[in-house]
């Protein structure tokens, strides 16, 4: 008698199981919207739609059971399908770029009538989804390209192109003529990518590249009260800093010196720091929190513009860069500073890096934390400053990367108040170098507005 009730106690729990399970599968192409659901709830069909990068608003409480089964159709006429029992807004945004505009669905509001005050965001992402490349070990998004067209292209070629592979403009930078297309589930990334490059209007075509924020290191506990300077800066004074990282924490206790800033994950979030890197190099950058090294005497302050470009798992992609560095420009940043990069190189990386060079930003970056002698990208391109380290003693730091493309050595532990995934302690890297660096080079520019960028390294290479 108790195996049979055990026996049934596990065929319950089975088809418990089973019942809660369903298949769904949700696709969007170009304008068209293909779905397959069987009594799937409408938030987790929505979700998957949030997930292609269309924001999704609801009230909360809307949840009824969907059945739909329709491929390629018009996505109003899709959507007017699965939402006949609510209310719903659907918001257009227009993309352009060097073909000229794209429509584009932007976002989709859900609502009871008259109820449109309840909705809220569903389905933000807080971390990129990353695969890694098994031959080269570089790191991407899943399913996006980024591509630029020859002279000649048009939207009607264009529009075959991303039918053959499946694909939707989801963004694109005007500057470099890049788009950011989204592609079907689980594609091959690096196949299509040698795909799309063999058109005859493909100028060039990569994958959404992936970086890790820069590790630090930690040395110990500070033995002694961290020496802050919180003098009072006028926010419109001096050339300011772009710190492209992981954002600014609230109690970061900064907010006089920041000029503007941009949260590039959630541009429509205030900027936040769950990792605290990006408040740790702000401190730096600004000149709150002095490097030992530094001199007795040194105390320069700066204004800074912080955005943070890296999701709460601590990585970046191209595109959310390319996106800050136009915020970056559009809000008169003087030095960008970038302390984090990989082995991997970009081609539209570093076109995007050589255009704002060319508009008089000077870009710094940290050379990285493992003395191979490698390049350490965007370090190593040749319109960006790459810095490595110093011990205490003004002597090369031992775990700082090094090679030619490293044009400027500066110290690189610091006492911080604010800790990375962890407590206030003595921190060491390159990337602290680096914004030690950019603070350098913005006050260099405060005092003498008409440097030029090698005057400005000639004088820094020979202190």
């Amino acid at each position: 008698m108790r195996k049979t009730c055990l026996s049934c106690i596990i065929l319950i729990i089975i088809l418990c199981c089973i019942t809660n399970t369903y298949a769904l599968d949700v696709k969007i192409t170009g304008d068209r919207l293909s779905v397959d659901a069987d009594q799937v709830p409408l938030q987790s069909i929505l979700q998957r739609i949030a997930d292609l990068g269309i924001i999704i608003r609801i009230e909360p409480q809307l949840n009824p059971k969907i059945s739909a089964s329709f491929e390629n159709w018009k996505i109003q006429k899709g959507l007017a399908s699965i939402l006949k029992s609510v209310n719903h807004i659907l918001i257009w945004t227009s993309i352009e770029g060097p073909l000229g505009p794209i429509s584009r669905l932007a976002e989709i509001q859900v609502f009871k009538p008259g109820k449109k005050e309840r909705i809220k965001p569903l389905g933000i992402r807080s971390s990129l989804a990353i695969v890694r490349n098994s031959k080269n070990e570089a790191l991407f998004v899943k399913d996006e390209i980024l591509l630029r067209f020859k002279p000649g292209m048009s939207l009607l070629e264009l529009t075959k192109l991303l039918k053959q592979i499946g694909g939707t403009v989801i963004d694109s930078h005007v500057a470099s003529g890049i788009y950011k297309i989204r592609l079907e589930e689980n594609s091959d990334i690096p196949s299509l990518v040698e795909q799309v490059t063999r058109h005859p209007r493909v100028a060039k075509a990569e994958p959404n590249y992936v970086y890790p924020i820069a590790m630090p290191y930690k040395n110990s506990a500070p033995t002694a009260p961290v020496s802050m300077f919180f003098d009072t800066l006028s926010p419109g004074g001096g050339a300011s800093v772009a710190i492209l990282d992981t954002g600014l924490g609230s109690d970061s206790g900064l907010e006089a010196f920041v000029l503007a800033s941009f949260d590039a994950m959630n541009p429509a979030e205030p900027i936040s720091d769950s990792l605290g890197h990006g408040t740790q190099m702000a401190l730096i950058a600004a000149g709150v929190v002095k490097p030992f090294g530094a001199g007795e005497d040194f105390k320069v302050q700066v204004p800074i513009i912080p955005i943070r470009v890296f999701d709460n798992n601590g990585f970046t992609s191209n595109f959310s860069i390319m996106r800050s560095v136009d915020f970056a420009l559009n809000h008169d940043a003087r030095v960008m500073s970038l302390s984090w990069g990989s082995g991997t190189r970009s081609d539209f990386l570093e076109n995007v890096l050589d255009l704002a060079n060319a508009k008089g930003l000077i870009v710094v970056a940290s050379a990285g934390n493992e003395p191979t002698g490698k390049p350490v990208y965007p370090a190593a391109y040749p319109s960006v400053v790459g810095v490595g380290a110093l011990a205490p003693d003004g002597k090369f730091w031992k775990k700082s990367n090094y090679g030619n493309f490293v044009r400027l050595y500066a110290p690189g532990f610091a006492a911080l108040p604010v800790g990375y995934e962890g407590d206030p302690g003595v921190y060491a890297g390159t990337s602290i170098a680096a914004a030690f660096v950019a603070n350098i080079i913005a006050n260099y520019i405060s005092e003498n507005p008409k440097a030029t960028k090698q005057e400005i390294l000639s004088i820094l290479t020979k202190q």
